[in-house]
């Protein structure tokens, strides 16, 4: 039986190198992407056949596996097949991209995906983004004007230890205003102040949006070969334009290094307006994201979490 054990903050050195490089630019798979959301899917990993394996709960009613990533695939699948048939559970994928399918549906000939298309990411030209140009970005060019024009006193400051605590009271303002009963955002609030207190320790850099002395916005995000993953954008939409000023500035400073190609601005988690938002900046591609079931007879569990 493989040793699953709880992911903590302390793995990160261990994990990240199984995490370079990620040839599908899938936002999941970064250290931000895994460690922000590991409490919230009760994320446990293990290291077998030098490979990285992963696993979450979905539905809240089971378990799903990464598919291993290192130079063994087939020994690590072939011992992670040994460990579901020990513990009694099926064998389920979770953040299957594209270039795993193959591999999976050689080695499971009656494997059935299912497209988890809420949780696509959105991947855009980086020079796109950074320059805004022609008639699909018009509306987000009139946006940022019209923030430029009621709001002369503004700067965008890199996050560092001289304007952190007001990033963090800014956070939690941004807490205090979210719906009480809605425990993914309380989640992810509590993994921002993580991340905001630990970013050498992530990997992470971020940008501040200030209108006068009060913060009005931030960006948290990474960097993996040529692909700029922004985790987290949080703003006052009091000020009119604001995201599409944070965009435009969080671009202006770190997006403009000619080693980045692309720019993952992650998924939209089925929220209408945030679709809305994200296609209006003209990705370049969806990234597919399946849920994999071994067999091709879906268990009873995953027939009652679809009906």
């Amino acid at each position: 039986m493989l040793d699953f054990q709880p992911l903590e903050l302390k793995h990160i050195p261990l994990v990240r190198p199984y995490l370079t490089p990620n040839p599908q630019r899938l936002c999941d798979l970064t250290v931000g992407g895994i460690f922000m959301w590991r409490d919230w899917f009760k994320n446990e990993f293990v290291i077998a056949a030098d490979c990285l394996i992963t696993s979450m709960r979905i539905f809240d009613t089971h378990t799903a596996f990464t598919v291993p990533l290192g130079n063994n695939r087939e020994e690590a699948l072939a011992l992670l097949e040994a460990h579901c048939e020990e513990i009694g559970e099926p064998l389920v994928f979770c953040i299957v991209g594209d270039q795993d399918l193959p591999l999976l549906s050689q080695r499971y000939p009656e494997f059935h995906a299912v497209s988890e298309r809420d949780y696509f990411d959105y991947l855009y030209d980086a020079r796109d983004l950074l320059q805004l140009k022609g008639g699909k970005h018009r509306a987000t060019r009139n946006n940022i004007n019209r923030f430029l024009r009621s709001i002369p006193d503004w700067r965008f400051e890199m996050i560092n230890q001289d304007n952190l605590e007001a990033v963090c009271n800014f956070a939690c303002a941004v807490e205090a205003d979210n719906p009480p009963d809605n425990s993914t955002l309380k989640e992810e609030a509590r993994k921002i102040r993580e991340v905001l207190h630990n970013m050498q320790d992530y990997g992470m850099f971020g940008g501040v949006l200030f209108v006068g002395d009060d913060v009005a916005g931030f960006s948290l995000a990474e960097i993996e070969g040529d692909t700029l993953y922004v985790h987290v954008e949080k703003a006052d939409v009091r000020h009119r334009g604001v995201y599409q000023m944070l965009v435009s500035e969080f671009m202006q400073m770190f997006g403009d290094a000619e080693s980045i190609a692309y720019v993952n601005r992650e998924d939209d988690n089925g929220d209408p307006g945030l679709r809305q938002s994200k296609m209006t900046y003209g990705p370049v591609a969806l990234i597919s994201k399946y849920t994999v079931y071994t067999d091709k007879s879906k268990p009873e569990w995953m027939e009652r979490c679809y009906m």
